[in-house]
């Protein structure tokens, strides 16, 4: 037990600024840890929702997907974002394999990273804005638990593209009891979503398997953490307009 409680707190430290666990400067977390991201997701997604959900309730705001928006944001410290950003550059660009991870590993963003981020907000809000507000942290939490747990797959099928401090993350692999839990929970939040969103968490993790193929071969070999920071965001987009058809 002190060891899954220690690895879901380095997961909490890495992907989020919620103030659990601390890791050393420069270091990542294990690939245990990774196991614990949807537990992360769905966390993150109903504290936002929360805070949705309170400003319509105190505030009587009308735009409260757009707060519950920006705090999924805040809570993981943007990174998901940073990642799909740097994936949008490297992966769309004609170039070599090698490239492709220089330009990724640099912090400027091109064309490719602004027109996507534009994209990718619209269709976020435009699927979050039909969700009651008391619905939010509902929502949220399913799909952010869902969308992290869609990437799980693509750690054990795919090796990482990088040395560094995140291939010694990728150099064992996720729990797979963890990932049978977590398929548990997302299922779980999907009944309560919509019972047709109990078919959503096998398409993701087919979609973000197909992504990952795909990222991969433009890399050469392997998936970055940005690919997966991509991959998260976009199923999580993907999945809240999915439910917007089916509510």
């Amino acid at each position: 037990m002190p060891r899954a409680l220690r690895a879901c707190a380095d997961a909490f430290a890495y992907f989020t600024v919620i103030p659990v666990g601390r890791l050393a400067s420069g270091t990542a977390p294990d690939a245990y840890a990774l196991s614990f991201l949807p537990f992360v997701g769905a966390i993150v997604g109903g504290i936002a929702g929360g805070i949705g959900y309170a400003a319509f309730a105190l505030l009587h705001v009308n735009w409260a997907f757009a707060i519950a928006w920006a705090a999924v944001i805040g809570l993981t410290g943007a990174i998901h974002i940073d990642g799909f950003l740097d994936a949008c550059d490297g992966l769309l660009v004609t170039a070599t394999p090698q490239r492709r991870l220089e330009i990724m590993s640099d912090p400027r963003h091109g064309t490719f990273a602004v027109v996507g981020l534009v994209v990718l907000t619209v269709f976020w809000l435009i699927a979050l804005a039909p969700v009651p507000p008391e619905r939010l942290p509902l929502v949220l939490a399913w799909s952010g638990a869902l969308a992290r747990l869609a990437v799980v797959p693509n750690a054990w099928a795919f090796p990482y593209a990088r040395s560094g401090a995140m291939s010694a993350t990728f150099a064992s692999r996720p729990s797979y009891g963890l990932f049978v839990l977590s398929f548990l929970l997302v299922e779980a939040l999907a009944w309560f979503v919509a019972p047709l969103a109990l078919l959503f968490a096998p398409i993701a993790i087919v979609i973000a398997l197909v992504g990952g193929v795909w990222a991969s071969r433009r890399l050469g070999r392997g998936l970055t953490g940005d690919v997966y920071g991509a991959i998260v965001v976009k199923i999580e987009v993907l999945a809240l307009l999915g439910a917007s058809l089916i509510r």
